[in-house]
């Protein structure tokens, strides 16, 4: 069958019925979805890449994660104008490249890594809009005025670490002792207590040192955080 006679809207029909079949039984066809990424992102065409587009959907969809589902749609939009976005590019667009592996298998990938980074951008965003209100704070309460931030590369790659750290702790109180100790880089024995307290006025100074100690056990068992301290350790080797 000659696929590239067909018109976009059999060629749609065909892969959403490809989908269906690979999701069922794994029948990795996916020659007609092949065909419309070739249009979209070779010719540039633009009723294939809103056709490619439209496909992607209920894909991306799945992939949002669970922290962002109350914003699913916003997300879900942002994750697409990215995807039309490299199919547009004149400087470096999207390339199909043959077998192996299969050029749409090779496509989903893609959009799965871009609907990653884009969350992790959120939550990052989040974070530091929440360490910009706590500083607002600490100022009026305690005097407190950070340090000057530098432009280490080093010390921007270790914020962002510790930033996605705060997305993995769970439990409120062991995130804001966390944050304190060691994003703001406060002292544990006086200063944080005393910040904590005002949320949390049971807290001791001996539960600030239990739960930093909870959070560090709980964030090594989760293998992101092994692969990220592993990857940081072969970067400085």
């Amino acid at each position: 069958m000659d696929l590239s006679a067909q018109t976009l809207d059999d060629l749609a029909t065909q892969c959403t019925q490809q989908l269906h079949r690979f999701k069922l039984v794994r029948d990795r066809d996916t020659s007609s979805c092949t065909e419309i990424l070739r249009r979209a992102a070779h010719d540039q065409h633009t009723a294939a890449i809103e056709m490619l587009i439209r496909l992607s959907i209920p894909l991306v969809r799945t992939k949002c994660p669970l922290d962002l589902r109350d914003e699913i749609e916003d997300w879900l939009q942002e994750v697409l104008l990215l995807l039309s976005a490299k199919m547009l590019s004149r400087t470096s667009p999207y390339t199909v490249r043959p077998p192996p592996p299969d050029p749409f298998a090779a496509y989903r990938t893609f959009m799965i890594v871009t609907a990653h980074h884009f969350s992790l951008q959120v939550r990052l965003a989040r974070q530091r809009q929440l360490a910009t209100d706590s500083l607002d704070h600490l100022r009026d309460v305690a005097g407190y005025e950070p340090a000057q931030p530098t432009s280490s590369t080093a010390q921007v790659e270790r914020m962002l670490v510790l930033e996605r750290l705060l997305v993995l702790i769970r439990e409120p109180l062991d995130r804001e002792i966390f944050r304190l100790r060691f994003v703001r880089g406060l002292d544990p024995d006086e200063t944080v207590v005393q910040l904590v307290q005002q949320g949390f006025p049971y807290v001791v100074k001996q539960d600030v040192f239990r739960s930093v100690e909870r959070s560090i056990r709980v964030l090594s068992t989760l293998p992101e955080v092994r692969e990220m301290f592993e990857s940081a350790a072969g970067n400085d080797a």
